[in-house]
């Protein structure tokens, strides 16, 4: 599915007269920081988490979004409240229920890659010791279905990434204004992180590229995964990836916008059309969901 949107260009102006003292605004829900020492690679892991609010209250398990940061970012930036803010917006508005968001640390300039020296294991500390712990130390719903993978830029390539490469744990992704950088572009627009991440191997690059694993995935993706593009300022990138998943029969909702390369702009015009699509997946996952549990217990029978 392709859906394309343009905005004037005065709409950016527009957002920053609109949207400036929400940045300062007040959550609903906690947000916490945390930390332990990963199993597999013996680090300190640190990340941020979004508890909705009644969480300690309700007993409820809930969806996990997991938002990845954009180069020079961290688990502790401003997208720890923008990120939430809008889905506490989605939920006033009845667009989405409660979720939990979990905000990883990629070490600033990881591509989300583990770095050839091993110095920064971003893949490693997401997918075999953040998720395990977010899941045995909250009450989350521990399916595939219910775990949405985002982010902005670096993170945006990040979540392209997880999502192809680990079709098993993630069904659904949104990327805003991604870095969808190939071999040729990465080289070309970050020399020095294609040394210091890659070691200047495009084989070893290929091992943590969503153009990589989206084509040999792309039986499984094309039967299970929902993917949304959100574009700001990225657009060869993003037109190239569009072209590329189309061509291999990947669906995709993709939204061009007049964003600049801003997280808050792209929040602003389509964080709630982000809800949405979050939020329709989810909802047929949990039919889905329980007619399997149905199921189960007619067998049992």
């Amino acid at each position: 599915m392709r859906r394309v949107k343009l905005f004037a260009l005065f709409s950016v102006l527009i957002f920053f007269l609109r949207t400036g003292p929400a940045l300062g605004q007040t959550l609903r829900g906690i947000l916490e920081k945390r930390s332990f020492t990963g199993p597999v690679t013996g680090r300190q892991i640190e990340f941020s988490i979004y508890l909705p609010e009644n969480y300690s209250s309700s007993g409820e398990r809930y969806p996990v979004i997991y938002h990845l940061h954009g180069l020079g970012g961290s688990h502790d930036g401003y997208h720890t409240r923008t990120v939430p803010a809008s889905f506490e917006k989605a939920r006033d508005m009845g667009i989405i229920g409660p979720v939990i968001i979990v905000f990883p640390d990629g070490y600033k300039d990881s591509f989300w890659a583990d770095s050839f020296d091993r110095t920064k294991p971003a893949e490693t500390n997401i997918i075999a010791e953040l998720i395990p712990y977010v899941d045995e130390n909250f009450r989350t719903l521990r399916d595939a279905r219910f775990r949405v993978i985002q982010g902005f830029s670096m993170g945006g390539f990040g979540a392209a990434k997880f999502i192809t490469k680990f079709p098993d744990l993630f069904n659904l992704g949104i990327i805003y204004d991604g870095a969808l950088l190939d071999w040729r572009t990465l080289v070309m627009s970050h020399t020095m992180i294609a040394f210091s991440i890659f070691a200047n191997s495009e084989d070893y690059f290929n091992q943590f590229s969503p153009w990589f694993w989206a084509g040999k995935n792309k039986n499984k993706l094309t039967a299970r995964t929902r993917l949304r593009l959100v574009v700001g300022a990225l657009l060869p990138w993003n037109r190239n990836f569009l072209s590329y998943l189309s061509e291999i029969g990947i669906p995709v909702e993709y939204i061009e916008t007049s964003c600049l390369h801003d997280l808050n702009c792209l929040l602003h015009y389509e964080g709630l059309g982000s809800a949405a699509f979050i939020s329709e997946a989810l909802n047929q996952a949990f039919r889905d969901y329980h007619r399997d549990d149905k199921r189960s217990e007619l067998k049992k029978k």
